[in-house]
Parts: structure tokens; C-alpha cells; sequence
């Protein structure tokens, strides 16, 4: 071998040695851990068979998922026993330990169901440098909104059912958020719903719902819930759905947000039958943190056959999504709020 040809081979090497180390980096990049989810449903083992099959869906995506035995680990060292949502100082030091992009956590809401099977998530990923939400999505589903004429179609068995609301749960995933071009863009944190309906947690299942919808509109950016209860803890809130003004001021300046959203779950009711609809109704009040003053207030009544075209086309099953829909509503009003 000449020594053009031995120089020539010496750059192909090269080149794979730097390509192979790119692509061992970038593949860094994309390890996403899986933090403890909050279980809502009335089902004890259901993170038992939610969590693997999310896992596979991720790696189907093309994503490597932290052991959890590695994750368990940092929990255990940490003394960490929270779920569901994680904080800043915790999202960074997971990120710089165990070497991930970013951390996915979130609740179970529904699990179970033997004639009509339900499901229903909602999930955020924490970007690991700096605790900033990078994506957020919510997906419910019952066996019979699969439904068509003649009951064909119907998902009867939970575990089908499961795998397609995982699939619209992270139709959208990705492990940087969407840009916001809107010239007026607010920090938002949204405080603990009160629970006034019969249903436990249902507070808790439409804060973080809260949270997911205004990850997607365009003129909010929602703190993660994981820093909202920081702040819980250090100014020593007890009351849900309802903040002082001395509270208000601490809290604009301890999270650096705009605004704040309180409120409460009136009615959170699951629907029997055609005759008796999932039914909802959600109060929220939208603070100017820095100002201390309320900047728009309302109430989303909704039930499950509000939409109803014909043939009981346009019927919303689950009182999850019954929930979520009123959300929609108020959030796009506090899309036109005048904050000057």
C-alpha cells in the first residue's frame, strides 16, 4: 500500500470513528427517563401494566428509556417518594447523573372497565437542563367511543384499548417544545383545583389537564407542576383554590410568572346511560401575579351530550374528556384576556 492509499484509509477511519461518536452523542440526547406516574384510577396495579407498555412505545419511537432500576436508584438515594410531577433542582441533577434528555412523568386518570374498558393519561417531559416543560399531552378513551353502526368496531378488552390511547397519547411527542410566536406570551402557574364534586382527585386530574392545554396555546407557558408545588411547600399553602395577595406577590416572584390560575371542580360526574351524560363543571379565576388583581373569571358547565348532531353522533362518553373539553373553552377565553 502506497502511502496516498494508507493516508486515504487513515481518513475513512477517521471519519467512521467521529460519525460513530456523533451518533453515540446524539443518541445521549435523546434518552428519556421515565419518573414515578400518579396513579388516579381506582385501579391499584394499573402503573404495574401501564409503564412497560409505555416504555416500549417510546422505544418504538426510536428513543432509549432509562433502566428503571437506574431510576429507582436515584429515587431511593435522593430520598425522593413523590410522583406525577417533578421539580427543577431534581429534573437537572436526574439529567446530569443519569445522563438523559429529558423526564416523563404525569397521572394515570382512568384505568379499568369490564363491559365498556376506559383509559386515560396525562403526561409532561421536564427538559433535564434546565426544568422547562418540552412537551405535555392528555389522551382518554372508553371501548365505546370506537364504536360504529351496528357495535362494530367496539374495543371490549382493556389491553387494545390501552396500546391506541398510548398511541394518541404520544402521537405528538418530542423532546423540544413547539415555538410560540405571539407577541404577548405569559408564564402561567396553575395552582391546585379545589375538589368540590364527589369524585377523589378529580382537583388534581384538572390542574394537570390545565397544564397541558396551555403548553399548546399559543400565549401561555405553563410552569411544571413540579415547581408549583415547591412553591406550596415554601410559602406554606394550604388552601386549594384560593391565594392571597401577599401569596400571589411571593409566588410572581419566587417562579418568575405573570400569571396564576385558581379554581375549583364543581361537578365531576361519570355518565351512566344515554339518559344520564358525563357532566362537568369547572371554575377558574385567571391573577395578574404581578399586579395582585383578577384579570378574568368564569365557569364551564358541560355535559357529554352538549354536542350531539344525530343518531347519538357527537356523544362525549368518559367524564375525562367531558373535562378536558370544558378546559379547552376556558382556556381560549383567557387566550383574549387584555392583561394591560
Amino acid at each position: 500500500m502506497n502511502s496516498r492509499n494508507f493516508l486515504l484509509l487513515l481518513f475513512i477511519i477517521g471519519l467512521f470513528i467521529a460519525n460513530a461518536a456523533y451518533a453515540s452523542q446524539d443518541n445521549l440526547k435523546e434518552t428519556i427517563a421515565i419518573f414515578p406516574f400518579e396513579n388516579f384510577s381506582e385501579d391499584n396495579k394499573a402503573l404495574a401494566v401501564v409503564i412497560p407498555m409505555l416504555k416500549s412505545k417510546l422505544e418504538a419511537k426510536g428513543y432509549t428509556v432509562l433502566k428503571e432500576n437506574d431510576m429507582n436508584a436515584f429515587l431511593l438515594k435522593e430520598r425522593i417518594r413523590t410522583s406525577g410531577y417533578v421539580s427543577k433542582d431534581t429534573a437537572i441533577k436526574i439529567g446530569h447523573e443519569l445522563n438523559v434528555k429529558a423526564i416523563l412523568t404525569g397521572a394515570v386518570n382512568s384505568f379499568g372497565g369490564e363491559d365498556n374498558p376506559h383509559v386515560g393519561f396525562t403526561a409532561y417531559l421536564v427538559d433535564a437542563s434546565d426544568g422547562s416543560l418540552a412537551w405535555a399531552n392528555h389522551a382518554a378513551a372508553t371501548g365505546e367511543d370506537f364504536e360504529k353502526i351496528l357495535g362494530l368496531g367496539r374495543i371490549n378488552r382493556l389491553d387494545g384499548l390501552l396500546g391506541k390511547v398510548l398511541d394518541a397519547l404520544l402521537k405528538s411527542f418530542k423532546t423540544s417544545p413547539p415555538e410560540k410566536h405571539s407577541e404577548s406570551l405569559y408564564r402561567i402557574a396553575v395552582m391546585p383545583f379545589q375538589n368540590k364534586s364527589k369524585t377523589r382527585d378529580a382537583g388534581m386530574m384538572v390542574t394537570y389537564m390545565f397544564i397541558v392545554e396551555l403548553f399548546w396555546n399559543k400565549n401561555f407557558v405553563p410552569v411544571e407542576y413540579g415547581e408549583v408545588r415547591r412553591l406550596i411547600i415554601d410559602l406554606r399553602l394550604r388552601e386549594k383554590g384560593e391565594i392571597d395577595l401577599k401569596n400571589t406577590e411571593a409566588v410572581a416572584g419566587s417562579a418568575g410568572v405573570d400569571g396564576i390560575i385558581v379554581g375549583s371542580v364543581d361537578v365531576y360526574r361519570e355518565g351512566s346511560d344515554i339518559t344520564n351524560p358525563s357532566e362537568v363543571e369547572i371554575s377558574a379565576r385567571l391573577i395578574n401575579a404581578r399586579k395582585g388583581k383578577i384579570l378574568w373569571y368564569n365557569s364551564s358547565p358541560v355535559k357529554g351530550d352538549d354536542s350531539v348532531i344525530m343518531l347519538d353522533w357527537g356523544r362525549i362518553l368518559s367524564a375525562e374528556n367531558v373535562a378536558y373539553k370544558a378546559i379547552v373553552k376556558l382556556v381560549k377565553e383567557m387566550g383574549k384576556v387584555k392583561w394591560h
